[in-house]
Parts: structure tokens; C-alpha cells; sequence
């Protein structure tokens, strides 16, 4: 009888690192991004291979990046404002179907046969718009549906559901642009979607936190998250750590298909290999994060990793060895998840309710908006110096921010 008893419980009450999911909001909500987010890497993938094939050159696959991740900067504060202001849930499921609209257009006008750069260029900076709006409300939409509690365990699953993703996706992406072409991958998008608008529709609203909100003009709102970083010492650390990160530490992703194709002498499968690796890591930090329930010292925790994350990237920078190489990659994908996870939970966790979006927009800032003069800065230092030393250069960099990081956090107040 007892046997049978256990058996009746439900896995996320028997095991610590499901917890989260004993909110059934959260259940949903992750139910539909899992689904959304396979769509979602597809259609990245998909972009590029249709970017290259209308031009056959490097410089526009950059510049397509950069038209999606530069309204992240330019709207940030602006998207955390609105999302401390406006209701997280509605806004979230209208800004679900703008995307879905996104991948609408872009399926049609391949399918169609009139697709050309300047639609592609003009439909990812329409996306990075949306993002820039979704973003924030997303991110503090969980503490919303798991209370504080329950927040690390959530955001590691989230990381966990963005890291399995990110490997199904592009497979997904390669059968189906493989047997029917691009437009249809973005059909496939636009479809999964539903399954993510569905999952919102379906939220019960009796069971969120309420969002407490203050009297205030919306300039003196878009103000308030940066007069809040001011004021706080580890909010100021933990954002300069992601900010640097994004720019010194991130053009490694975007010199992987040189070293897949100068340093191995491979091509597009060992790149895939390379980024698999990368992502293996990543879920493996993100199922172990999911099992710590104590939320003191995660900026120590942050910068004991990033500077695991610079030694790992140096050593991956010297390698001539394709399996050397992925082996170090998963260092490299687990420290990246111990520094953005922990920087996400405190950054909600120290926030008033009230700041949430806010510093959600300050994270999107420092961690999407860096990224595009990161990737720049690091093209450019590629053509110089070659990808390797450039890759080095970063991780010198970072790793010499996680000590300085580390020494500073020791003592500093962190909830």
C-alpha cells in the first residue's frame, strides 16, 4: 500500500530539482516555451541559411544579428518601464503574437518567392522590437507564477528548457529546410507559438503574486531602475559582470565556424559539434543550479565562475584538437549558466516588486544590448590577429573581472 501511495505523487514533490513545477502555472508556462523555443531556434538557423543564400556573404549574416539584438539597447529601458507598469500576463500574450505575426510574414514572402535582404533586415529589427518589450515581463513573470522561493529552481529550468532547445531546434531546423525549404521552417515557428499563447490563456490569475505598482510619470518609471542600480552596490557588480562578459567574453560564438573551419579542419558538422558541446554544458549548469534551494551568495557564485569560464575559454583558445576542444566547450557552456542564472535570480530577488521589469530591462541591456559592439569588436581583432589570440584576449579579460569580481563581492551584502 505504501509503494502504492509514493507511486501517486507526483515527481516535482519527490525530487528538489523539479520543485518549481509544483506551481501549475509555471508547469504551463513551461510547457508552452519548450514547444515555442524549438520554433524559435529553427527559425534562427533558418534565417541564416536564407541570409547566405540571397547573398552568399559573412558581413550580412553579422549585420541580421545586429538589426535583431541592437533595439534590445535602444528600447530597454523602455520595455522594463511598460513592464512594471502594464499587466505581465496580457502584455505577454500580445507581444507572443506579434512574434508569431514576425514569423508569419517572413513565411510568406519566402514561400511566396519575393523575399529579399531588405525584408529580412527590416522583419529582424521588428523582432528585436518585440524582444525588447517581451523580454523583461518574461523574466519577472516567473518570480510572479514561484515567489521567491522557488525562483532559482525556476530560472535554472527555464536555463535547462533554453539549452535543450537550442540543440533540438537546429536539428529540427536542418530535416525540414532540408526537404522543403526555409519558408516552411518559419511556417513551423509561427506554428509553435500557439502552443505558448495557449499556455497563457490557460494561466489561473488568482494564483499569481500581484504586482504592486507605484504612482509615477512613465519617464520617472524608465529612470527608476537605473537610479535603483546606482544605489546598490551588488545590482552595479553583478550588471558590469554581464556587460563585460557580452563584450569580451561572447565573440567566441561568433568565431566558432573559424576555428571549426581554419583550426579542425572541418565544416558545418564539426561546428555543430562544437556548439552541441557548448550547449551540453549549459544544461548540465542549469541542472545543477536546480538543486541548490539557498539564494546567499550567488554573486560570489558568479564570479567564482566567471573566472572558470575565462580559464576554460583561454585553454579552448590554444587547442589544435577537435575532441580537446568540444571537451573544454562544456566547461565553457557550465560556467556561462552559473554566471547569467544567479545574476538573474538576485537581480529579481534584491529588486523591489515594483523594479522587477526594470531590472529585467537592465539585464536584457547589459546582456543582448553588449553583445552586437562585442561581436564587432571581436570580428575586427579576428582580422588582425586571427580567432584564436582574439578569443584569448577575451577570456584574459574575463578572467581577470572574475577575481576582481570575486574580491568585491566577499562581504557585500547580496539580498
Amino acid at each position: 500500500m505504501e509503494i502504492r501511495e509514493a507511486s501517486t505523487v507526483p515527481v516535482y514533490a519527490r525530487h528538489a530539482i523539479l520543485r518549481a513545477f509544483k506551481h501549475r502555472n509555471f508547469r504551463l508556462f513551461f510547457a508552452g516555451q519548450s514547444i515555442s523555443l524549438i520554433g524559435t531556434w529553427s527559425q534562427t538557423v533558418a534565417i541564416s541559411w536564407l541570409v547566405w543564400r540571397l547573398t552568399g556573404k559573412p558581413f550580412w549574416l553579422g549585420f541580421v544579428g545586429f538589426a535583431i539584438q541592437i533595439p534590445m539597447l535602444l528600447f530597454g529601458l523602455v520595455g522594463g518601464a511598460c513592464a512594471d507598469r502594464l499587466d505581465r500576463l496580457r502584455a505577454l500574450t500580445i507581444l507572443q503574437a506579434l512574434c508569431m505575426a514576425q514569423a508569419i510574414a517572413l513565411a510568406t514572402l519566402t514561400l511566396t518567392g519575393v523575399v529579399s535582404l531588405w525584408h529580412v533586415i527590416a522583419l529582424a529589427f521588428f523582432l528585436g522590437v518585440v524582444y525588447a518589450f517581451e523580454f523583461p515581463p518574461r523574466q519577472a513573470f516567473v518570480m510572479d507564477m514561484v515567489g521567491k522561493r522557488d525562483l532559482l529552481n525556476a530560472i535554472s529550468l527555464n536555463a535547462a528548457m533554453l539549452h535543450s532547445t537550442r540543440i533540438v531546434g537546429p536539428v529540427a531546423a536542418g530535416f525540414i529546410v532540408g526537404l522543403a525549404g526555409e519558408g516552411i521552417c518559419f511556417a513551423f515557428n509561427a506554428a509553435t507559438f500557439l502552443a505558448l499563447i495557449a499556455a497563457l490563456l490557460m494561466i489561473d490569475r488568482r494564483a499569481l503574486i500581484t504586482q504592486r505598482k507605484q504612482e509615477e510619470t512613465f519617464w520617472k518609471a524608465v529612470s527608476g531602475g537605473l537610479n535603483y542600480m546606482v544605489r546598490e552596490p551588488a545590482v552595479k557588480l553583478a550588471l558590469v559582470v554581464v556587460a563585460t562578459i557580452s563584450i569580451a567574453g561572447f565573440p567566441f560564438v561568433a568565431l566558432m565556424p573559424i576555428f571549426a573551419d581554419k583550426v579542425y579542419g572541418g565544416g558545418a558538422l564539426q561546428l555543430g559539434w562544437l556548439m552541441g558541446a557548448s550547449a551540453t554544458g549549459a544544461l548540465a549548469g542549469a541542472l545543477t543550479l536546480a538543486r541548490i534551494q539557498e539564494t546567499d551568495g550567488l554573486l560570489v557564485l558568479c564570479a567564482k565562475a566567471t573566472c572558470l569560464f575565462g580559464v576554460s575559454l583561454f585553454v579552448f583558445s590554444r587547442l589544435e584538437q577537435l575532441w580537446l576542444a568540444m571537451a573544454i566547450l562544456v566547461v565553457v557552456g557550465f560556467s556561462l549558466t552559473l554566471i547569467f542564472s544567479p545574476i538573474n535570480t538576485l537581480l529579481q530577488h534584491t529588486a523591489p516588486d515594483h523594479l522587477r521589469g526594470r531590472m529585467m530591462s537592465l539585464f536584457t541591456i547589459a546582456f543582448f544590448g553588449m553583445a552586437p559592439f562585442g561581436s564587432l569588436a571581436g570580428g575586427t581583432a579576428a582580422r588582425w590577429i586571427g580567432a584564436p589570440d582574439t578569443v584569448a584576449a577575451g577570456a584574459t579579460i574575463c578572467f581577470v573581472l572574475g577575481l576582481a569580481a570575486w574580491a568585491k563581492a566577499k562581504g557585500m551584502k547580496q539580498s
